[in-house]
């Protein structure tokens, strides 16, 4: 009886407890929600809507932060695209874009004209570098679905590590809409943006730091022009692939085995690196061995085009069952493909280059190499790099190197080339 009456105790506080703190969510949102947003672009040619997202007020200026994917298509055809804003109680206005960090998927956009109705009296959001502890709280906010501005609960997870960008993982579920909310601590300061959900309870906040740096950015610019911003992109594009690949190039490159190689695969935390065997079948006549490493970090720069991942991948194939032209015809099947999405108005046709190649540190076993570079039609002195060497080693078993960059300069290209193919060795 005692136990029993210990445990019903027990569940009572237990109850109360998550009473007491719905109660101060609920209360929290109540305060803040008037500093909320619905973000929508719309087709001038139709009206209709083409993108909806979030928003949250930082000043008395009108300014408010969002997603870069939000506003990405006002950005890029202005004339073809309204941008405007609704509010808690259903008032709409105009909004211009002020500040853009397309690495890190943010924008600052501002209330038109420069003075807007009284805004004094409407929450200002305040964001902060300081992150909880795992397994705190986070109130993320946003318009699911365009169904009205919503509060979801859940739990800050810490920052990735298999990334390079340091998106904070976020335990709730972030829906289509509230893309550019805010995600606030239980003190009501925003320690992150949302910006993707990918299921299951599982999504991905923006660090707030970017959005410190971006005002910043702003404050000491005040705004920058829309035919100005295109320039701005591609200086932050350029020097966020410098960061990643000087990162990568300084690492040491510890090698691994894989079949007649030595390959490089723990590189750094954020690659991420997976490995596969074909099916052992009686019936089928070679087994394909891959190593893929990759970084998977996607820059979002329009509804067509995205950048800045780095895949890397090894062959190994054998067989015991195909004579030489046999196997040749199949080892030169395997083909690659550029790893971001693009279409022929964002990049020119891969120009490539094929040569017989002997590597000196390889024994001089010569590969077929081929060098590829497609050029940005939009972001001046960017390009897509892909690579191939492949090597028939005997009448049974042949390798391949390859891999893909995105977003990169020709000359980051080549030192990360030059890095790549001197890392490889024999077993």
């Amino acid at each position: 009886m005692y136990r029993l009456l210990k445990t019903m105790l027990l569940l009572v506080s237990y109850q109360t407890l998550i009473c007491s703190a719905q109660d101060q969510h609920s209360e929290l949102f109540a305060q803040q929600k008037s500093g909320l947003f619905v973000i929508e672009v719309t087709d001038v040619a139709s009206s209709n809507k083409n993108i909806i997202g979030s928003g949250f007020l930082l000043s008395d200026e009108g300014v408010l932060a969002t997603n870069y994917h939000v506003v990405s298509a006002h950005v890029l055809y202005p004339e073809k695209y309204n941008l405007e804003y609704k509010d808690m109680d259903e008032n709409r206005g105009d909004l211009e874009v002020v500040g853009v960090d397309v690495v890190n998927d943010l924008a600052l956009v501002k209330m038109v004209p420069d003075e807007p109705g009284n805004t004094s009296d409407l929450w200002k959001f305040e964001p902060t570098a300081e992150l909880p502890e795992q397994g705190a709280t986070v109130l993320a906010m946003g318009n699911p679905y365009d169904i009205g501005i919503s509060v979801v609960p859940g739990t800050y997870n810490g920052q990735l590590k298999k990334s390079f960008q340091k998106n904070i993982h976020f335990t709730g579920a972030l829906n289509p809409g509230m893309s550019g909310g805010p995600a606030v601590n239980e003190a009501g300061l925003v320690i992150g943006i949302n910006v993707a959900g990918a299921g299951n309870s599982v999504s991905f906040l923006v660090p707030a730091e970017y959005l410190i740096a971006l005002v910043d950015r702003y404050q000491q610019q005040q705004g920058i022009a829309y035919d100005s911003m295109q320039e701005q992109i591609n200086q932050d594009l350029i020097d966020y692939q410098a960061r990643l690949i000087d990162d990568l190039l300084a690492a040491e490159w510890e090698l691994s085995e894989f079949g007649p190689l030595m390959i490089p695969t723990a590189v750094q935390p954020y690659v991420d690196c997976r490995g596969s065997t074909s099916e052992v079948d009686d019936d089928l006549l070679y087994q394909q061995h891959t190593s893929d490493c990759g970084i998977y970090d996607r820059i979002y720069l329009s509804d067509r085009l995205d950048t800045g991942m780095i895949e890397i991948d090894y062959g190994w194939y054998t067989s015991d069952q195909l004579n030489q032209v046999q196997f040749y015809n199949l080892f030169e099947t395997a083909s690659f493909l550029p790893f971001n999405r693009a279409t022929i108005d964002d990049v020119t046709q891969f120009r490539c280059h094929e040569d017989i190649t002997r590597f000196e540190w390889l024994d001089d076993v010569p590969f077929k190499s081929t060098y590829c570079v497609r050029a940005y039609l939009d972001y001046a002195g960017l390009h897509d790099v892909l690579y191939a060497a492949k090597s028939l080693l005997d009448r049974s078993e042949g390798v391949y190197l390859h891999y893909t960059m995105a977003g990169v300069t020709q000359d980051k290209a080549r030192q990360f080339n030059e890095r790549f193919i001197r890392s490889v060795k024999w077993k």
